[in-house]
C-alpha cells in the first residue's frame, strides 16, 4: 500500500465516522491546495473540526509547523461557529507484531517547532491535549 493510498484511507474513515455520528463532515483535497485533510461541522452545537491528519507503518510521524498553521487560518474563515476546534489525528498502522495506535489531539496554538509523535509513547507535545471524537474507534456512536 502506497503511502498516498494510506493516508486516504485514514481520512475516508474520518470523514465516515463524523458523518455516521450525526455530523457533515469532508476530505478537502490534496495538499497542493494548503487546506486540512477533513474538515467535519456538527449544526447543532454550532462547533466545527478541522483535522491534519497523519498515518505510517513506521514508528514516527512528524508534522510540520506550516501544517499546523493551515489549521488556524483556515478555522479563521468559519467565525459563524461558536467552537472551532484543530485537530492533529495520527494513526500508526499494524505492522510486523506492532498493534494499531489511533490518537487524536487539539492544538492550543501554532508551534514554534515540529510535532513529533512516536508509537506507544505517552508524551504529547507541549501545546496539544488529547482529544476524544465524538465517535468510537471502531466508527460506530
Amino acid at each position: 500500500m502506497t503511502n498516498k493510498k494510506r493516508g486516504y484511507d485514514w481520512e475516508d474513515k474520518l470523514v465516515k465516522s463524523f458523518n455516521s455520528a450525526g455530523w457533515l463532515s469532508l476530505r478537502l483535497g490534496s495538499p497542493s491546495i494548503h487546506l486540512p485533510d477533513v474538515l467535519a461541522i456538527y449544526n447543532k452545537g454550532s462547533t466545527m473540526v478541522a483535522i491534519e491528519a497523519k498515518s505510517s507503518m513506521g514508528d514516527r510521524i512528524i508534522v510540520r509547523r506550516d501544517q499546523v498553521l493551515r489549521l488556524f487560518e483556515f478555522m479563521s474563515i468559519f467565525k459563524a461557529y461558536r467552537i472551532r476546534i484543530p485537530v492533529i489525528a495520527v494513526k500508526f498502522l499494524r505492522t510486523h507484531g506492532k498493534g494499531l495506535e489511533e490518537k487524536f489531539y487539539t492544538v492550543s496554538e501554532v508551534p514554534d517547532f515540529t510535532l513529533r509523535f512516536t508509537r506507544g509513547s505517552k508524551h504529547i507535545p507541549k501545546g496539544l491535549k488529547e482529544w476524544r471524537p465524538p465517535f468510537k474507534a471502531d466508527g460506530k456512536k
